[in-house]
């Protein structure tokens, strides 16, 4: 059985969790850092998983505190 990862969220929804702009979360995608999804066969629709974006931060916490 696949693991829940939470809801779905927009950029924007994104960006409240992780506590960063439009371009910090899109770098983040282009580079691989946090998994980001399309709609098949669109270029609309980016969306992330809210369990990766809090895994995310909860990463960086763990780093910084180290």
């Amino acid at each position: 059985m696949p693991m829940d990862k939470g809801r779905k969220l927009t950029w924007k929804e994104a960006c409240e969790i992780l506590g960063c702009g439009k371009t910090c979360f899109y770098t983040l995608v282009r580079k691989g850092i946090l998994p980001a999804y399309r709609l098949d066969g669109t270029n609309k629709g980016l969306w992330v998983y809210e369990n990766d974006c809090r895994c995310l931060v909860k990463n960086i916490r763990h780093f910084q505190q180290g």
